[in-house]
């Protein structure tokens, strides 16, 4: 299941828990894009502490997006994933070398308003009429 937390416009913020699916990610691809379609740089906040797992369907459509997405990494300025499983936090934080634009990294548990402040930062230029 995907919620979609509040936070400024030119940050998409989720709660991910349990396993999440084909539609729950494409409610999570359909706001990015809408963010995107307003704001040249956007920071994304996701909350993995309740995530089990993810459908092979679900996992298609995140490399779909992501190789869509390619040329146009900068635009993610930062990304913060809250976890308290290592491979999760490896995951993000080998992402974050591989693509140093977007500032990707990975917080604690109890480390939530960190993350939260990190991507609230993002300065996303000016929106789109």
């Amino acid at each position: 299941m995907i919620e979609i937390l509040p936070g400024p416009a030119h940050v998409g913020a989720y709660r991910f828990s349990g396993t999440l699916t084909a539609e729950d990610y494409d409610r999570c691809i359909g706001d990015l894009e809408a963010r995107l379609a307003r704001y040249p740089r956007i920071g994304i906040y996701c909350d993995l502490r309740d995530f089990t797992g993810i459908t092979p369907a679900a996992l298609a459509r995140d490399l779909r997006f992501a190789l869509g997405k390619v040329g146009q990494f900068d635009r993610f300025a930062r990304g913060a994933v809250v976890t308290g499983r290592q491979w999760i936090a490896s995951a993000t934080d080998l992402t974050g070398k591989f693509f140093p634009q977007t500032g990707m990294r990975s917080f604690g548990e109890d480390e939530a308003e960190a993350a939260k402040a990190q991507v609230n930062a993002v300065e996303p230029g000016s929106p789109a009429e």
